[in-house]
């Protein structure tokens, strides 16, 4: 039987959970595949974090008071501005095991643009030219514990269905504009948040420990950037 990882306990900010160079984890079973229970993930929803918050010229908008996401690993962002524009907006936060996250996107107005780290909960955000207004949410894509080299198969309520899509994990030093060192999946069955079984997805992956000798990385992945 594959193993079945459980939803883990939040990290106090004040003390990063991740572990450099990690080999092992006794969550993961190396001789197969690990399965991961995520539970019952809601829809990406483009107001889900803040809606229509205003962010100086310059500035930086606190958003620590804000709703972290329930999903066990987290899950990418959207955000979508209040008007036209194209600034390259920062959002900050941390990462499931409490590690700082920053990634800078380009906006592209009133259409809706998604990330590609997977955050638990958030810092700040900031832009570098006019004042605007932002909306965050939630994206379609779930954060990963480990850094995945493939997705055998994908249950949804227990019952078997295809793979999903698994974004594969960055392998050289994080900036804030790679993507998860650990990867990030999208299912195949549908996101509704409702806790009915045919709703509870689980996936079976198989993780990879591997180390680059100059950067690091193990079962964690290489470090997050945050600035």
């Amino acid at each position: 039987m594959p193993n079945v990882m459980t939803n883990p306990q939040g990290y106090n900010r004040a003390m990063s959970g991740y572990v450099p160079k990690m080999q092992y984890s006794s969550d993961v079973n190396f001789n197969g595949g690990t399965r991961v229970d995520f539970g019952f993930p809601a829809a990406a929803t483009p107001t889900l974090v803040s809606n229509l918050i205003a962010v100086g010229a310059a500035g930086t908008t606190d958003l620590s008071g804000v709703v972290q996401f329930p999903e066990p690993y987290g899950r990418t962002i959207t955000f979508v501005l209040g008007a036209a524009g194209t600034p390259n907006i920062t959002i900050n936060g941390y990462d499931y095991l409490g590690q700082g996250i920053s990634e800078t996107i380009a906006a592209t107005g009133v259409t809706p643009v998604a990330g590609k780290k997977a955050f638990k909960s958030f810092r700040s955000v900031s832009n570098p030219g006019a004042a605007i207004t932002i909306s965050i949410g939630s994206g379609a894509a779930l954060g990963l514990p480990y850094k995945a080299l493939r997705c055998q198969f994908e249950t949804a309520g227990g019952a078997l269905v295809a793979a999903g899509t698994l974004a594969a994990p960055i392998l050289i030093a994080q900036t804030a504009s790679t993507g998860d060192p650990r990867g990030t999946y999208t299912p195949t069955t549908a996101l509704t948040g409702t806790p009915v079984g045919a709703n509870w997805i689980t996936a079976v992956f198989d993780f990879v420990n591997d180390v680059d000798v100059a950067l690091g990385g193990g079962l964690h992945g290489l470090p997050h950037f945050a600035s």
